[in-house]
């Protein structure tokens, strides 16, 4: 006879006019013909309706003919149950267990929570069978927590689990088996109807992998595309920005932005499905996983995409393997860095070329990415002189657990990171060398000059000598000039354009670097007491020996800083110290030699060299806007014809040397960026903020990248930015290739 249960299996009638029946003790369709041949209607069921008579009504009147049930009665079903499940192979036992997971996992919330709560979290079938198939006492009604509406539905799951145990007994076939459950497993999870056999049977994680993604089942069609682009997926695959990928599927730049963040977030857990295929790396491809390390390489790739003819990239083909494997191996590298192009790095931390699987214990041990920043700062930092560390002794230092005994486990798989990340290599004695990374500056090659030379020496000399060492070496006077810095070891001796070496002061005697302010203020400082000009005279004549009484004097006089005083008595002291009462100040100081028109113009122009433009009238400082008002009024000495020829002559070729400014700094963008593309092309790095005539182009560089950051730039300010970042991208890449 037919249960009324086939009946609501196959939607004829509704679940309250089926709770109704199972209230009433009506199991079949055989016991509701009997009611309603004798009652003629089902009005006196408890909780029945108009709308639920009718319906069984209408059943009764469908189902006229007599029908016989062709299975077997339930006992006897139980009974053959019995004699099926302990006979079950591994593999079937595998299948029927994946089903019941699934099925369990597709219940309604409530029926998940008492099926999962009835057999305390086990769902194996021996389990399941003994305490819902085989006991005696079971009902759906006496699972706790199972409410009317939950019946049916749990009825009909254990119906199915019924049946799909007989179906899988009677199959002997392996393969057909890994197929049953592998179809099973993807159409419950993904809704796919139609799925390839070769994914069935040949429980590839990759081809898997690739079917979904193309099946738009790991995520929606527009967040796929959005995959697709963004990230490294396939081989060769062209990097695309933001605006790209916006313009190519019609979506704003921020909202891919936030797509593109959430899936790379969820990719982990989309691809932990891998988990429930068993794909057997080391014979399809050699990967061994009982090593501590999964090496893998463009060999690997290339058997993996020829084996499942894909084209998977090796960045997503080791973040399928972590995947699959994340209880045994633990990923290092950043999945920011690696998985999807970046157009500058971030500068706090290491930028990861690659992914690196390692046995999870020996990350319990290692600090591995402490050693990749430790390593990314000491190659960032000016290497002047090469060092190195024994290799070993240095990998301890990120001990976690101060596990001595792990550092030779751990020994090569730091090395082939450095290898692959630094392009650092040991030497024969196991050490990691961090070679010099700068360039020969100008101011060695001024300094090994001057030692050459071995006395002070005016800028031309030296320049000179820079040449007769280094005929090749591209440079001018100007250059050795400002490259002669105290900083660098250098002081110069007076105004005269004479330098010295710093060093020099402690090796030669009567040597002494600075301007004879310097020398003076040096030697008060020694005393209590202010000192007679004919002592201060004394002790410069020692080292500036071609002056003299009148000249140090009225150099001192001169100083604008007031840090010397004069007194009565022709003694002189400095404003930092304090004197005894009995020393009375001078009551006027004679200022009456000023700089030279020849010395001013020699100001300006020493300026305009350096600074490659004219002076500001604001927003600079006290000296440039002296300079500016200075300029000024000898342009308008020129256009009242104060001036000789020789004057009016020198200031107009200075002018139009440079471009002519109203006084006042201004920023254009587009100029900026043609300046820092010219810049970047030609010296293949961007400016440096410590580098003489370099300071204005890095403030504007470094603001737009912070606007670049915050997504504040103007989209055409945007498309330079970026064709600044692709050009150092380039010239790096070009220096590897090297």
């Amino acid at each position: 006879m037919i249960s009324l249960l086939e009946i609501f299996r196959k939607r004829e009638i509704s679940i309250r006019s089926y709770n109704v029946c199972k209230e009433n003790n009506i199991n079949s369709i055989r016991d509701l013909k009997q009611y309603y041949f004798k009652h003629k209607h089902f009005l006196k069921f408890k909780n029945c309706g108009k709308k639920s008579n009718i319906e069984l009504k209408e059943i009764c009147n469908k189902y006229q003919e007599e029908y016989v049930y062709d299975r077997e009665p339930e006992i006897s079903k139980v009974n053959s149950l019995k004699k099926i499940i302990p006979d079950l192979t591994r593999v079937q036992r595998e299948v029927i267990n994946s089903f019941i997971l699934v099925n369990t996992n597709s219940l309604s919330v409530r029926s998940k929570n008492a099926i999962s709560l009835h057999l305390k979290g086990n769902l194996k079938i021996k389990n399941f069978a003994e305490q819902i198939l085989f006991s005696d006492d079971f009902t759906v009604k006496k699972i706790k927590n199972v409410g009317a509406k939950c019946i049916p539905e749990i009825e009909i799951y254990i119906s199915k689990i019924k049946d799909f145990l007989t179906e899988v007994s009677q199959s002997i076939d392996e393969k057909r088996l890994v197929s049953l459950k592998n179809n099973f497993l993807i159409q419950r999870t993904f809704s796919i109807s139609k799925i390839p056999s070769e994914i069935l049977e040949s429980e590839s994680i990759f081809l898997l992998t690739d079917f979904l993604l193309n099946q738009n089942a790991l995520y929606n069609e527009t967040h796929t595309i959005i995959v697709k682009k963004a990230f490294k997926i396939y081989q060769n695959q062209k990097d695309l920005t933001l605006d790209q990928i916006a313009e190519d599927i019609n979506l704003t730049r921020e909202r891919v932005r936030q797509i593109k963040l959430v899936c790379l977030e969820n990719l982990f857990n989309k691809l932990l499905f891998t988990q429930n295929f068993t794909d057997d790396l080391y014979q399809k491809y050699n990967i061994d996983i009982n090593s501590n390390q999964l090496e893998i390489d463009n060999e690997i790739v290339d058997i993996i995409n020829n084996t499942n003819n894909t084209n998977l990239s090796r960045e997503f083909i080791t973040y399928i393997l972590f995947a699959y494997l994340w209880d045994k191996f633990s990923l290092i590298g950043e999945i920011e860095d690696v998985l999807q192009p970046r157009y500058f790095n971030d500068r706090n931390r290491h930028n990861w070329k690659s992914f690196y699987l390692i046995e999870k214990e020996i990350v319990k041990e290692i600090d591995f990415n402490a050693l990749a920043n430790d390593i990314e700062n000491r190659i960032n930092d000016r290497i002047v002189e090469s060092y190195s560390f024994n290799f070993k002794s240095y990998l301890s230092k990120f001990l976690t657990n101060n596990n001595i005994e792990i550092l030779d486990i751990a020994f090569p798989i730091g090395e082939k990171m450095i290898n692959d990340e630094f392009e650092l290599y040991l030497d024969l004695d196991e050490n990691l060398i961090f070679k010099r990374n700068t360039k020969k500056q100008a101011h060695e090659y001024a300094y090994e000059a001057l030692e050459h030379l071995g006395k002070p020496s005016k800028v031309k000399e030296i320049f000179e000598k820079v040449l007769e060492l280094y005929p090749n070496y591209d440079t001018d006077e100007f250059k050795v000039r400002v490259s002669m810095k105290r900083k660098n070891g250098f002081v110069p001796i007076g105004r005269k354009s004479v330098f010295g070496l710093k060093k020099w002061e402690k090796e030669l005697d009567n040597f002494k670097g600075g301007t004879i302010r310097h020398i003076v203020k040096e030697y008060l400082s020694q005393f209590a007491e202010p000192k007679h000009i004919f002592e201060i005279t004394n002790y410069v004549l020692k080292y500036r020996p071609k002056s003299n009484q009148y000249s140090i004097l009225q150099n001192l006089k001169l100083d604008e800083s007031g840090l010397y005083i004069f007194y009565k008595g022709s003694h002189i002291g400095l404003s930092t110290k304090k004197y005894t009462e009995a020393h009375i100040k001078s009551a006027s100081i004679d200022k009456s030699v000023r700089k030279s028109w020849e010395e001013r113009f020699d100001d300006l122009l020493n300026f305009a060299q350096i600074e490659k433009r004219l002076p500001y009238s604001n927003g600079v400082s006290e000296k440039e806007i002296k300079l500016y008002r200075w300029l000024n009024v000898q342009k308008s000495k020129i256009n009242k014809g104060k001036f000789n020829d020789n004057k009016t002559n020198k200031i107009n070729n200075l002018i139009n040397k440079f471009p002519s400014i109203n006084g006042k700094r201004r920023s254009n963008s587009n100029e900026k960026y043609g300046e820092l593309i010219t810049f970047v092309k030609s010296n293949f790095r961007l400016p440096s903020a410590s580098k003489n005539g370099e300071e204005n182009l890095y403030h504007f560089f470094y603001k737009q990248r912070k606007l670049f950051d915050k997504d504040k730039l103007e989209t055409l300010e945007e498309t330079q930015f970026i064709e600044v970042a692709k050009l150092l991208q380039n010239f790096k890449y070009e220096n590897k290739r090297n």
